[in-house]
């Protein structure tokens, strides 16, 4: 009869310590914070598991390191983005000047997104080889998304060379847009190779 009331007490206070709450008298899970959070230190997360039906509206924590101090840990509610991270974007365009594509504002703003080049096809006549000498050129061909005025910009043409009269073309690209709540734009990194085909790059980005 006397270890009943020792193990009720022991009971009890397994119940009271089974949740812990900071900023808050009610917690209503094992570790309820109500207020932000820094994390001075490297924050990790375990591996996500598969996410079922009933567990459809998670949302993701992330540790910024623009705040003062650096650490405060943020929820990134997807439900409100108007963009997916990572967005494919199918183009074509027709009726194009010759072959030349000089510059065409996608707006995007640079400030929001990356936008990379993916797939790519030419849809029409050919341009034709002209005598250079000993041997023949088609021009140089080029293909990019490039930053101008707040905005990415694309360039798809043959900056030597134009298709003759009455030609035509088109052109399909794929883009890829990346938001950049979730990716960062790297430098570009720049290698002499001092006329050699192998080399190393000079640099290795900072990806932290």
């Amino acid at each position: 009869m006397k270890k009943t009331p020792l193990l009720l007490c022991i009971c009890g206070s397994m119940l009271a310590f089974g949740q812990v709450g900071i900023g808050t008298v009610t917690p209503e899970a094992d570790l309820h914070i109500a207020g932000e959070l820094l994390v001075q230190d490297n924050f990790k997360a375990g591996t996500l598991g598969t996410v079922g039906s009933s567990e459809e509206n998670f949302k993701l924590v992330t540790r910024t390191t623009n705040s003062t101090p650096v650490g405060e840990i943020k929820v990134l509610d997807v439900n409100s983005l108007s963009v997916a991270p990572v967005n494919v974007v199918k183009y074509r365009f027709t009726n194009i000047a010759g072959d030349n594509m000089r510059d065409v504002d996608l707006q995007y703003a640079t400030s929001d997104y990356v936008v990379g080049v993916s797939n790519f096809r030419y849809l029409g006549d050919p341009i034709k080889k002209i005598p250079v000498g000993t041997t023949a050129t088609i021009g140089t061909f080029v293909i990019r998304a490039f930053e101008s005025g707040g905005s990415w910009h694309l360039e798809i043409q043959n900056r030597d060379l134009d298709l003759p009269t009455g030609d035509t073309v088109e052109y399909e690209v794929t883009l890829l847009v990346y938001d950049k709540s979730y990716f960062r734009n790297l430098p570009s990194i720049s290698t002499n190779l001092s006329g050699s085909n192998t080399g190393t790059a000079s640099s290795v980005p900072n990806l932290y």
